[in-house]
């Protein structure tokens, strides 16, 4: 199975999680791709995530399958050279939220992405065998975008990738381009939902935006809206415990933060 995640090395948290909770339910072979870049010239704390944090990750879920990997990519070079010229430069996202674009310098046949912001709530092994061969990804609709975008606009925190098809019809190149050239506010996003013209929609359970449900396979921690006590934007990160129950009362991934939390600790201790 091939996974790739992208960010810098805060994102070393969400990963940790990410993978733990993978390897909760799956014990296959698993290929994890890293992709960071060295972006402190733009931001001090843009620093790419280190090959020690991929070490880590590597030695976890190679405790439950011998066979399994974690491939560090850098893309500063190239990233950095780019990025300088881009309309979308500066996004109230981070730049990193762009580095999937260049997916498709992963030589393989089927990819799933996954935002470092999930937790794995069941086995995931179905959704990665799904039959996608006519299409060039698969996703779940934005829970927000579907209201206030278009009915079919794509949350990408969760893709299935056909690589094949999206090498063919150089889906991650024209990404780019669209990027560079014209100003958006989810750029990475909205590049993939305008650009990708065969996509397979999935069911929310698989890439789930609001809240832990009993058939949830990936919950992905992203921005909410809450309408009471007034209007406003919640955005907790699995990795912030004391929030998670207190404000979203979940204790559903408890046994997984404890492990992260375990692990993360002795990491930083052993430096």
């Amino acid at each position: 199975m091939n996974i790739l995640f992208c960010g810098n090395s805060r994102a070393f948290d969400g990963i940790l999680i990410a993978l733990l909770s993978i390897i909760k339910y799956y014990k296959g072979e698993l290929v994890i791709y890293i992709m960071t870049a060295n972006l402190q010239n733009m931001r001090e704390d843009y620093a790419p995530v280190s090959w020690q944090q991929a070490r880590l990750l590597e030695d976890v879920i190679s405790c439950v399958c011998r066979e399994s990997r974690v491939f560090l990519i850098d893309k500063t070079n190239v990233f950095r050279a780019e990025l300088a010229g881009w309309a979308n430069r500066d996004t109230v996202y981070t730049p990193y939220s762009m580095l999937r674009l260049y997916a498709d310098d992963i030589l393989v046949n089927k990819l799933l992405y996954l935002d470092a912001d999930v937790v794995v709530c069941d086995d995931i092994e179905r959704l990665y065998n799904m039959d996608i061969s006519e299409f060039e990804l698969a996703g779940v609709r934005d829970f927000l975008g579907r209201w206030f975008i278009e009915y079919n606009y794509m949350n990408t925190g969760v893709l299935l990738f056909n690589m094949p098809e999206c090498r063919r019809s150089k889906l991650f190149k024209r990404a780019r381009r669209m990027c560079c050239d014209r100003k958006m506010f989810f750029p990475d996003q909205t590049s993939l939902n305008r650009l990708c013209k065969r996509k397979f929609f999935l069911p929310e359970k698989y890439n789930e935006q609001k809240r832990y449900r009993p058939d949830t396979v990936i919950q992905h921690f992203c921005k909410s809206i809450r309408i009471f006590p007034y209007i406003h934007t919640v955005n907790i990160k699995p990795w912030e415990i004391e929030k998670l129950h207190s404000i979203y009362k979940l204790h559903a991934h408890d046994g997984i933060l404890e492990q992260y939390e375990r692990i993360k600790n002795a990491f930083y201790i052993n430096l």
